[in-house]
């Protein structure tokens, strides 16, 4: 059984109620954060996976957070990924290095995909207790690393609705288990790429889009190197979850 401990923190995306989170559960202790709309009943939750060398509550996270919570009205809780944020301790370097130990423990025998599985899992159980995400559609969105625990996590777990994922390849090492996650993906996809992407290419991310087992998936290639996203890539993430979530 799971249990949650809450830490109340100051707003910091303007219409959200925020909290950090420790979920203590038989696998471990999973540190996330929740936000929830200030106004208003949520009508969707949204988990978001960060990319490599950041955390959950990194610039790029609030700023998607924020035009989620405030655009569409959903609640988004985030968790850090392994060796990041709260997971590292004291143990803070620069975000280079810290991605450096990502891809190294990407590459490695212990590539921390079960127990991220797990943790998403746990996560997701632990906050669908809550009165205000009891019964709500859930979608997930995760780019890069996130899509390198997403998926698998997408493939486990069959209470998604609708994911966006992304800026990832099956030509990376250690990434060909991604198609095989793939494969058992059902629910609606939108997968986000850059033409000029440095780490992944086209042809590895066409194969892992096309080994997604679901018939509703689409594409969307940006020009551009391995960055966050476009402004364009996050107005087509919102569409698609209110679209896929609440039929916007």
């Amino acid at each position: 059984m799971a249990n949650i401990k809450w830490t109340k923190l100051p707003p910091d995306a303007s219409t959200a109620r925020t909290s950090d989170f420790l979920i203590r559960y038989s696998q471990g202790v999973v540190p996330g954060a929740l936000w929830l709309p200030d106004d208003r009943s949520p009508e969707g939750l949204i988990l978001v996976g960060h990319g490599g060398s950041r955390h959950k509550r990194d610039i790029t996270t609030i700023e998607f957070v924020g035009k989620l919570v405030e655009l569409t009205g959903f609640a988004v809780a985030a968790i850090d990924g392994p060796i990041h944020g709260v997971r590292r301790g004291e143990n803070m370097t620069a975000p280079a290095d810290i991605q450096r130990e990502f891809l190294d423990l990407w590459e490695g025998k212990e590539d921390g995909v079960e127990g991220m599985v797990s943790d998403w899992m746990a996560t997701l159980t632990k906050l669908k207790e809550l009165k205000e995400l009891k019964n709500i559609p859930v979608g997930y969105y995760g780019l890069s690393m996130g899509t390198a625990y997403g998926l698998p996590f997408l493939a486990a777990e069959k209470g998604i609705d609708a994911a966006v994922i992304g800026m990832w390849g099956s030509n990376y090492p250690n990434s060909r288990q991604l198609l095989e996650a793939a494969r058992h993906v059902k629910c609606p996809i939108c997968f986000l790429h850059k033409s000029e992407d440095q780490f992944f290419t086209l042809k590895g991310a066409f194969e892992i889009f096309d080994a997604l087992l679901t018939d509703d998936k689409r594409m969307l290639i940006s020009t551009g190197p391995h960055e966050p996203a476009t402004a364009e890539q996050i107005k087509v993430t919102l569409d698609f979850f209110e679209n896929r979530l609440i039929g916007g």
